[in-house]
């Protein structure tokens, strides 16, 4: 195990936290089984080394502080204020620096920053354009699901060869032979503008919640304006 990954599983088993006011999810309020689950998730995942990663939905910081832990410049941003800073109050007691920002364009550059911003992800015009190399989003909600959902604009920040990374469960109570299929449906369902579905991968761990991957890339179609 990555030495900094068993420092964070370490701290948050040590010190236990009660989410449950703001979420029903056994899986989104338990830190040690969220981290482990993420964790798995992308260590199955390319990311080149000193990479700048927007984590959309972030809720109570789990992505983005694990994937600072890591080594990366990690900025997530959360619709929901009050969850964010429930969740940042319990980073803050275990002594993992961060900073929370209502300008993302001060922590772009920053060789591994963690920053939180409470914004709706739609919301992202303080990015300067092609300065992210990844986006984000585990555990995928219904409301993100649309072209006009929550990655609307991430092809805009994405460096030229950057990617969106969305997890899911997939379908609530399919069949397990049909998930697969349902989820690949799904993933063009939703393809963002300018983002083409390139993978679908499929995670067999017990420790993994989310067992499927979708990665986009950003189209050549795509053009400033």
């Amino acid at each position: 195990m990555d030495n900094k990954l068993e420092k964070i599983l370490n701290l948050v088993q040590n010190n236990p936290v009660d989410f449950c006011r703001f979420s029903e999810d056994n899986h989104q309020i338990n830190p040690e089984s969220r981290i482990k689950s993420i964790s798995n998730i992308i260590s199955k995942i390319n990311i080149p080394k000193h990479s700048t990663i927007l984590d959309i939905g972030t809720g109570y910081g789990y992505g983005a502080v694990l994937l600072n832990a890591l080594g990366y410049n990690a900025i997530g941003v959360e619709i929901n204020e009050a969850k964010l800073k429930e969740g940042m109050g319990y980073w803050s007691k275990l002594g993992i620096d961060f900073e929370f920002t209502n300008d993302l364009s001060s922590v772009i550059n920053s060789s591994g920053k963690l920053a939180f911003s409470a914004r709706d992800s739609k919301n992202l015009s303080d990015i300067p354009n092609s300065s992210i190399d990844m986006v984000t989003s585990f555990y995928l909600s219904g409301y993100m699901v649309g072209k006009n959902g929550a990655y609307c604009g991430v092809e805009r920040i994405l460096k030229p060869k950057g990617n969106l990374v969305v997890t899911t469960q997939g379908y609530p109570n399919t069949p397990e032979f049909l998930k697969e299929f349902t989820v690949n449906l799904m993933g063009k369902f939703m393809e963002p503008k300018y983002l083409k579905l390139t993978s679908t991968l499929t995670i067999n761990d017990p420790l993994v919640h989310d067992k499927f991957v979708l990665v986009y890339n950003k189209s050549n179609k795509y053009k400033k304006e």
